[in-house]
């Protein structure tokens, strides 16, 4: 029934302006879709009805490659741009107003991307924009208000905008799971802003809280669900009450005995899966210890970091790893630089790596 199901997608998108190699891409994207669904319990029934059939599909896509040759009309527009844009720059600073005239530069690229996405009603205008709404008002408010922290956690409507408008058919509860990262990051350095990194880390306890939604065993999920909650609740009156850093940290350990008594957690003892809970625990151990010990709190977070890196070199065809890798450099290195140098001004000329790796990674 899948291949039928693919196939019949396939066809269908043969009809549109679009590449052969957009087809595969789609189809693949699909064809990992449906995968997933299989292996969350469900019938091959119930993941096409999810998923809509191939000809919404079909028709979701038509947004996407319906108006190539009309777009046409708006290139003129856009590649005038680069020199209304000098214009403008040049008499700003006729006035001193060179900066924040420069910023008048970003316009080059984001009226292209408007002029793409001109009388179409798909999400890719909103992802595209994010990274230069992001920039712009993080300029703004840095060099108006000199907030450039943590005002820099703007730059997380990028991700969370690519989650929320990427998948068409992606569940609410998948998109709260992929969020939650995000958000729990945010309310992190929200509560630090505060000097309450501690215990503020404890709101990423939401990611597996959340992640254990998933489990269609209503007792297991109501028991593991509990056992976060005792072992938070436990975590804090120890804390608060009796000031035992160490002690206090081993309640944890309940909803790991209780993952492992439902079956809900099993370990591997080779390959790299084991590995790499190994560096999951290694990196909660080395954040949670050496902020207890050293007041880290702040900026060791970043050692989790170690856990997508080791999975992107492993994992990942060599192709492409230093592109993969390069968020994460960069991020490092935009915190660093702004937290120990007080550097937020410049520092995030660091997020430049990105598109800066990719194109000499590139064909």
């Amino acid at each position: 029934m899948k291949s039928k199901y693919l196939s019949t997608i396939e066809q269908l998108l043969t009809q549109f302006v679009i590449s052969k190699t957009e087809i595969n891409d789609i189809i693949s994207d699909y064809d990992q879709m449906f995968e997933d669904g299989l292996a969350k319990g469900m019938t091959e029934e119930e993941v096409i009805e999810f998923l809509g059939t191939p000809e919404k599909i079909a028709r979701d896509f038509s947004e996407d490659f319906s108006m190539k040759v009309r777009r046409k009309r708006n290139h003129k527009i856009t590649a005038l741009m680069p020199f209304l844009a000098v214009i403008t720059f040049f008499v700003l600073g006729n006035f001193g107003y060179w900066h924040p005239g420069w910023m008048v530069f970003l316009l080059i690229p984001i009226v292209a991307i408007l002029n793409e996405h001109v009388g179409k009603r798909n999400r890719e205008m909103i992802i595209s924009l994010s990274p230069f709404i992001a920039v712009i008002t993080f300029l703004l408010i840095g060099f108006i208000a000199k907030i450039w922290h943590p005002t820099w956690l703007i730059f997380l409507i990028v991700p969370v905008n690519a989650i929320v408008f990427s998948q068409k058919h992606t569940r609410p509860l998948d998109s709260l799971i992929a969020l939650s990262p995000f958000v729990a990051m945010v309310i992190f350095f929200i509560l630090g802003h505060f000097k309450l990194w501690h215990p503020g880390w404890l709101v990423f306890m939401i990611i597996p809280m959340l992640a254990i939604l998933h489990d269609r065993v209503k007792w297991r999920l109501w028991a593991l669900e509990a056992s976060f909650a005792v072992s938070i609740g436990l975590y804090l009156y120890l804390f608060y009450t009796k000031g035992v850093w160490g002690l206090s940290l081993y309640v944890f350990l309940i909803p790991v005995a209780v993952g492992i008594l439902f079956s809900d957690i099993e370990f591997r003892w080779s390959g790299r899966p084991l590995i790499i809970k190994l560096l999951v625990l290694a990196s909660i151990a080395v954040y949670v210890l050496f902020g207890v010990w050293f007041g880290t709190w702040p900026y060791l977070w970043v050692v989790f970091f170690s856990v997508p890196i080791y999975a992107i070199l492993t994992e990942k065809k060599r192709r492409g790893v230093l592109s993969a890798i390069s968020p994460f450099v960069a991020i490092t290195l935009f915190f660093y630089l702004g937290y120990f140098g007080g550097l937020w001004s410049i520092s995030w000329l660091a997020f430049l790596l990105i598109p800066i790796v990719a194109i000499l990674e590139g064909k």
